[in-house]
């Protein structure tokens, strides 16, 4: 990260190629993954999909097709000429415990904003509400899921990991040959609570009415919390679901726009949430900054971890990672405060100790002063196979593109993933949902990310947001959900965030991080998927008991 400055920017190294869009996940990333939209495009984008007729199938929960449609069934908006273009289906979802009923709603709610709450954008949501219980059981739980990017749609988190349908990876988190099918997710949280994902402005099928005039006070980190906040208020408010158990759940810098979310909700809105599950998140920039010295710390067991599960390095990934934790706490701190690059030679001891720990030649590591960067691992590591690492997840790997080039040019398993999530949401929304419409998804979007508004005169941080909410919030939950190969959210740097939370000694349990086998999207995997949604399902019920 940069140092503070009067135009702060998120870590360089993420805003390079090899990093690309932190998936659902980080700020600044975006190496051409999805080619941006011209303006004008953008505007004609946003005038079609308020069209009328480009609404979608409104179907009823016994299906119905448009045209048999009562007239009290055609709901309108209370903003003239909004067209909700929403479309109501009915599914079943097989459990161990038996099937789950469910309907599913996706429609566009209205974003009003600035001092005349005008209508600036339609923001795309799907909802999945389980059959009505019996009364006894008290409100059922709803839970708003967020992917991050910037500039990323929910499809990730939708049909990854907690949707009632997944998109089959290989039995290692390989990537499907195209187009990849959808199965039945046996760990959807749909199990344990309502679900609605949402696609921020300028993801997804969502869209700002007029680009130009409102996007500026959208793209920004508190415009998206307060913007997200709102959404969740109307919901809430046209569901009558003030009661139910309220939980925030968002992946990478969705974790970072989650905790704004709930510091927001509480300051503008009045509500408490009872939970947040953060997916591999960022909390902090200054922690993943590789220019600094926490940075490159927190980075080692990741590192360490991906070495063994490659055959770098002895030992298991877990007992390469806990290793590595000890020294990054320890002798690599202190071994990089006391460097003297004038005398290199006094620090041949870390360097070897790092090369033993990542696997790499200590040449390597003296040349880069025992900091490490992650864009160097991933292309040293294996070059003598002529592969490359992803920096999602250590441990797939690929040809390497471009041997000869400077850096790695795209992300492997990030890149991959693109056409992966696109075609099989594009199939599904009309398929299943019912959803008809001419514009196109943006699983990605790079004109998102670029125009995002970073904090001019500090790092990027939602460490006050997630203290302030905890305050105020005594029961307030926080799970915070890692996988160990995950090279570019490391879980040391949300353990150390975690511990820094100022907590009564009774409540630091409150806090949790959870480490499983995996990388950035662990839930590519399905031990990954389960263990998540397994973690999910603990907060959510420990809450529910403590009501």
């Amino acid at each position: 990260m940069p140092p503070p400055s009067q135009s702060v920017r998120p870590p360089r190294r993420l805003r390079s190629p090899s990093a690309g869009l932190v998936l659902a996940f980080l700020p600044a990333l975006l190496a051409p993954v999805a080619p941006a939209s011209a303006p004008a495009q953008d505007r004609s984008e946003a005038a079609d999909a308020a069209k009328p007729g480009a609404r979608a199938d409104e179907r009823k929960p016994d299906e119905r097709k448009p045209d048999e449609r009562k007239p009290e069934d055609r709901k309108t908006d209370d903003l003239q000429g909004f067209d909700p273009q929403r479309s109501v289906t009915r599914h079943s979802l097989p459990l161990p415990g038996g099937a789950l009923a469910y309907g599913a709603t996706a429609e566009f709610l209205p974003l009003r904003d600035g001092a005349r709450e005008e209508l600036a954008a339609r923001i795309f949501t799907v909802s999945y509400i389980a059959e009505p219980r019996s009364p006894a059981d008290g409100p059922r739980p709803v839970t708003f899921v967020f992917n991050g990017g910037p500039g990323a749609a929910s499809a990730y988190m939708h049909l990854g990991a907690a949707g009632p349908k997944v998109v089959a990876f290989g039995a290692d988190g390989t990537l499907p040959p195209p187009p990849a099918a959808l199965v039945d997710n046996p760990d959807s949280w749909l199990a344990f609570t309502d679900l609605v994902f949402v696609d921020p402005v300028g993801t997804g099928f969502s869209r700002a009415v007029k680009p130009d005039e409102t996007e500026k006070r959208l793209l920004s980190v508190d415009g998206d919390a307060r913007a997200m906040a709102e959404i969740v208020r109307l919901w809430l408010t046209r569901q009558g679901r003030w009661s139910s158990p309220t939980f925030l759940a968002g992946e990478s810098y969705g974790g970072f726009r989650i905790a704004k979310m709930a510091d927001e909700l509480i300051d503008q809105v009045g509500l408490a949430v009872n939970g947040l599950i953060l997916v591999s998140p960022v909390v902090d920039f200054a922690a993943i900054d590789e220019d600094g010295i926490l940075g490159p710390a927190w980075k080692l067991p990741s590192m360490a971890a991906a070495a063994a599960a490659l055959g770098r390095r002895t030992g298991t990934p877990e007992q390469a990672a806990e290793a590595a934790e000890r020294f990054a706490l320890g002798p690599y701190l202190t071994g990089l405060a006391g460097l003297d690059y004038g005398r290199l030679d006094a620090g041949q001891d870390v360097f070897a100790e790092v090369a033993g720990i990542t696997g790499l030649p200590v040449e390597i590591v003296r040349r880069q002063r025992g900091r490490v960067p992650m864009g160097v691992f991933t292309r040293e590591l294996l070059r003598d196979q002529g592969r490359i690492l992803s920096i999602y997840d250590g441990t797939f790997t690929a040809t390497d593109p471009d041997p000869g080039a400077a850096r790695i040019p795209f992300d492997p398993f990030l890149k991959g993933t693109v056409p992966t999530y696109s075609t099989a949401f594009a199939a599904y929304v009309h398929d299943a949902l019912g959803v008809r419409t001419d514009v196109p998804y943006r699983l990605l979007s790079d004109r998102v990310n670029r125009s995002w508004e970073w904090p001019r005169m500090s790092v990027p941080s939602a460490v006050d947001a997630l203290q302030t909410a905890l305050t105020l919030q005594p029961a307030l939950r926080v799970l915070i959900v890692h996988g160990r190969t995950d090279l570019i959210t490391p879980y040391m740097a949300s353990r150390w965030v975690a511990s820094r939370l100022e907590l009564p000694p009774g409540g630091r349990d409150r806090v949790a991080v959870t480490v499983h086998p995996g990388g950035h999207m662990m839930y590519t995997r399905p031990e990954g998927r389960a263990a998540l949604a397994a973690d999910a399902r603990a907060l959510i019920e420990q809450v529910l008991r403590r009501r």
